[in-house]
């Protein structure tokens, strides 16, 4: 498996595994995109964001999207980041992927001096708690968990340590 950084070619695949979830795959393609090319922002949301992906190679055939995560700088609540979208293929979850992903987001944070990161996580998703707990984060109110520092996500994770993620854009 390989965790690498999102590119524009890669939003139609994160859509669609997004859409498995809720929605449609034109909504999240809309969305993503608008949310990586900076044109669509969460609250309190500023510009540098960072989205990785998570693919395993197929032989002839490039690779498989598996999973994603998404995040951007922030000044919700006092963090500095706010982890926006995780998603992994539910016959892919169990793995070992949705950890990796938070531990490379993490080490973008890391890189971008970010250190108190924040999740809107539903109190009822009780298996996005316990990955987030296990990952290092902490509850902080009834929707919301955070990590006091970034380096924590998930063991500090073997990111890329930080390296300068480009805008993606949807062009």
């Amino acid at each position: 498996m390989l965790i690498r950084p999102a590119q524009a070619a890669d939003i139609p695949k994160m859509a669609e595994l997004r859409s498995r979830e809720w929605e449609t795959v034109e909504y999240w393609q809309t969305r993503i995109g608008s949310y990586l090319s900076g044109e669509g922002s969460p609250r309190e949301a500023l510009p540098d964001r960072a989205a990785f992906v998570a693919a395993i190679l197929v032989a002839m055939e490039g690779d498989e999207l598996v999973g994603f995560i998404a995040g951007h700088r922030t000044r919700r609540f006092g963090c500095d980041g706010e982890l926006q979208w995780i998603n992994v293929a539910r016959e892919k979850r169990g793995g070992g992927i949705a950890g990796k992903l938070v531990a490379e987001l993490g080490a973008w944070f890391t890189g971008q001096g970010i250190s108190r990161v924040c999740v809107d996580v539903a109190p009822e998703n009780m298996s996005a708690r316990k990955l987030y707990t296990r990952c290092g984060a902490r509850p902080l109110k009834p929707h919301w968990m955070v990590w006091d520092d970034a380096r924590t996500m998930c063991g500090g994770g073997s990111g890329s340590g930080g390296s300068r993620v480009d805008t993606v854009t949807s062009s």
